[in-house]
């Protein structure tokens, strides 16, 4: 997820009675916190009886993920960022279970710093940072393996005190019981005897017959917190001394401030301490968040453009229509002759499809508070790349990366987003300007014009069919501006020249098709990208699964049918493809003036770190002419379920997101600029108009796969037919061109 960097960033909020002063009135905390901090910081937290439990006081460190005090009481840290996929209760949930941890006693803690919480994937260097959907499955081994580590050195000194030899014991619930006798003693207990044991590297693990936790549909540990009102995000962050920030951004993108006119008038009212002028930015710093905001309305700033006054998205979209007929491209996979089967074919299909670009639109804006000190720098936030930041600092302000302090809050929305740094070096710079610790919140208007997009690509389908009504011969090209050419150029290039996010789940076709050929041109564009929730899948897979739709329409086959015939050298695909279809009926009538369409993605992690088999389909009924969503039928098989609530969740969300997508996201330009500003012109779905979601969870006895990503790319098509059934109309381009009701 490597970015390239703007210089400088934002703004910043106090308020006289705060979000969670707020919540408290209304609420009462119940359930397990520990606010977001790192090992050995002294702040309050609690276990999941709601007893406070100072940190740091009294707990014994058995590994880099475990603390125990003489009460039981066990803090598990968290080395992965929660932003709603529930990494806060699942990867605790696997760990207390292999050290049979008594669950009521569980609290959870944001760690970071250490090697044990780095991980390479995703075509990443070693970091810490969350994305991909890949927590769980870098994580599922470490984590059961340090809960082994700390069960086998309590019940090694469990035995002793007992006087028994250790095979003769069990653990279950933080005690360490002798079999024979029934005498047991709490872990608690043991912490001096512990400490003086060796972890063993390779431990045992317990076998899945005996787990007591995963599998589970444990409730969030993280839910009542939330709900009180005592859980800390970025925007809730106070320490002493701190000011605030308001920035003033260019007027078009990729601008970059020349010079303030009025800066001494600006530093001259009330409450105002400094204005920065940044790279990409000038920055108010203030007592208060309003009086910076008041500042920076008031500016006077002269702009250079960035080069792109010009630029719209007509231009764009005609840029993209001319690549898909260009002579030449880059070929991604080349099998058997397709040219040559489209020659004389009996039936040949086509057809383009266009998907824009979009932007993250957190509902919690990007935020930072940050200390630039003489020897060190702290940060505090929500934070996506907590390696990411120290790099980034350490390079600006010249301090070793590992005086580079992070703390990370809990993430409201990020989708992505709170990875790259760029607010956070606003807020640092700004501290570094006035000497003091800077608390930056920039506006959505900001992020929204000023964010990183995920790219607006376009694909021309072609099949070649044979008698049987199946293609013989496909042609995918997909054309766009390339995520990997902006931001990863090193792996565009060691690809021959493609982007492996730009042709996910094309250049590694699951379907059988005996003659393939997947090439792509790159559009470049002077638009920031970067990673978005499901990548390019959403518009990879929104390009075959319409197509495939459509070819099955053109065979008169079932489109059910079609896939399971195309997928029948997957056994895993047929099977999610005969859950889902059992549970939404598909072999049955339909309602009347009911609607469906379906859709099936194999979703692979990039780098190829997972595989997750996806089947989706969605019932809809038109009700004066608008688009009722009555139902979503999703099965996943996302391999061994940790917590299958947890999944459901994963999958409802996922299925929100994609809808919003499907009918309302789009970015669009003018005059070099992101017309866009808020959710007024860039709206979310409403409540009303969800559908009613059923999730099938296809149990597995493959290891645990990703999930956070994986449910939003089959949605649209899935929709599109459903439309297409309803009215008779193709709806090729995202947003689909439909009012819902």
């Amino acid at each position: 997820m490597s970015q390239p960097i703007p210089e400088q960033a934002v703004t910043a909020a106090p308020r006289r009675e705060s979000r969670r002063d707020f919540l408290k009135t209304g609420f009462v905390l119940a359930g397990s916190l520990v606010l977001p901090l790192t090992w050995g910081t002294h702040a309050a937290a609690a276990d999941s009886t709601g007893k406070d439990v100072a940190r740091g006081v009294g707990f014994h460190e058995i590994n880099d993920w475990v603390r125990v005090d003489p009460d039981g009481r066990t803090i598990i840290g968290l080395s992965q960022c929660e932003v709603g996929q529930g990494v806060y209760t699942g990867l605790p949930q696997v760990l207390a279970d292999e050290m049979d941890a008594d669950w009521r006693l569980v609290s959870v803690e944001f760690v970071t710093g250490r090697d044990a919480y780095r991980i390479s994937a995703a075509n990443e260097m070693p970091q810490q940072f969350v994305g991909a959907s890949m927590s769980v499955t870098m994580f599922y081994t470490r984590l059961r393996t340090a809960g082994a580590q700390a069960r086998e050195a309590f019940l090694k000194a469990g035995a002793h005190r007992l006087g028994v030899r250790p095979t003769q014991c069990t653990a279950k619930s933080g005690r360490v019981i002798h079999l024979q006798t029934g005498r047991s003693v709490a872990y608690g207990e043991l912490l001096a005897d512990v400490a003086k044991l060796p972890l063993d590297p390779q431990p045992r693990l317990k076998p899945e017959s005996a787990h007591t936790l995963i599998g589970q549909p444990l409730h969030k540990l993280d839910v009542p917190a939330k709900v009180s009102g005592r859980a800390q995000f970025g925007v809730d962050v106070n320490v002493p001394g701190m000011l605030h920030g308001a920035l003033k951004m260019a007027p078009t993108l990729n601008g970059k401030p020349v010079a303030v006119r009025n800066r001494d008038a600006v530093r001259a009212m009330p409450g105002v301490v400094e204005v920065v002028q940044a790279k990409d930015a000038v920055i108010v710093v203030a007592a208060s968040y309003w009086q910076a905001k008041k500042g920076c309305d008031a500016l006077d700033v002269q702009w250079d453009d960035g080069g792109v006054a010009s630029f719209d998205s007509a231009t764009i979209l005609a840029q993209r229509k001319a690549a898909l007929m260009a002579e030449h491209a880059v070929v991604a996979t080349h099998i058997g002759d397709a040219p040559a089967r489209f020659e004389g074919a009996r039936a040949t299909v086509e057809a383009d499809y266009h998907t824009p670009y979009i932007v993250h639109a957190t509902l919690e804006p990007v935020n930072a508070t940050v200390h630039v000190r003489e020897h060190d720098i702290e940060v505090w936030g929500p934070i996506q790349g907590q390696d990411k930041v120290r790099w980034t600092l350490s390079a600006i302000f010249k301090v070793p990366s590992d005086k580079v302090i992070v703390n990370t809050t809990f993430l409201g929305g990020s989708f992505g987003r709170k990875y790259v740094p760029d607010f956070v070096i606003h807020a640092a710079v700004a501290s570094k300007a006035v000497g003091r610790p800077v608390k930056v919140i920039r506006s959505r208007e900001d992020d929204i014009r000023h964010g990183f997009y995920r790219p607006g690509v376009s694909a021309r389908m072609r099949a070649a069919l044979g008698a049987d009504g199946y293609p013989e011969a496909m042609h995918i090209r997909v054309v766009g501006q390339s995520l990997y050419w902006s931001i990863k150029r090193d792996y565009f290039e060691k690809a021959g020249g493609w982007d492996e996010t730009m042709l996910d789940g094309l250049y590694d076709l699951g379907y059988r098709v005996p003659n393939l050929l997947v090439d792509s041109v790159n559009v470049t564009q002077p638009v920031p990208v970067s990673f978005m929730r499901s990548v390019g899948s959403t518009s990879s897979v929104f390009f075959l699964e319409s197509f495939v739709n459509e070819l099955a329409r053109a065979a008169n086959i079932d489109p059910l049918q079609y896939r399971r015939t195309m997928l029948r050298d997957d056994p895993l695909a047929v099977r999610v493809l005969d859950r889902t279809a059992a549970k939404a009926n598909w072999s049955g009538k339909p309602a009347a003036g009911v609607h469906r369409g379906i859709a099936y993605c194999l979703y692979t992690g990039r780098g190829g770190g997972f595989t997750t088999y996806v089947a989706t389909i969605a019932e809809l009924r038109m009700v004066e002419g608008k688009a009722k969503l009555e139902r979503v039928v999703c099965g996943i098989d996302c391999g061994r379920a940790i917590n299958p609530m947890l999944i459901e969740e994963m999958v409802e969300g996922g299925i929100g997101f994609a809808l919003t997508n499907t009918f309302r996201s789009e970015i669009t330009f003018k005059d070099g600029a992101v017309e866009q500003q808020n959710f007024t012109d860039y709206p979310l779905l409403w409540l009303s108009q969800m559908p009613k979601i059923e999730v099938v969870i296809v149990e597995s006895d493959r290891a645990p796969q990703g999930c956070g990503e994986v449910a939003l790319p089959p949605v649209a098509p899935a929709v599109a037919e459903a439309l297409y059934q309803a009215t008779g109309a193709r709806l090729r381009t995202m947003p689909l061109d439909q009012t819902l009701a």
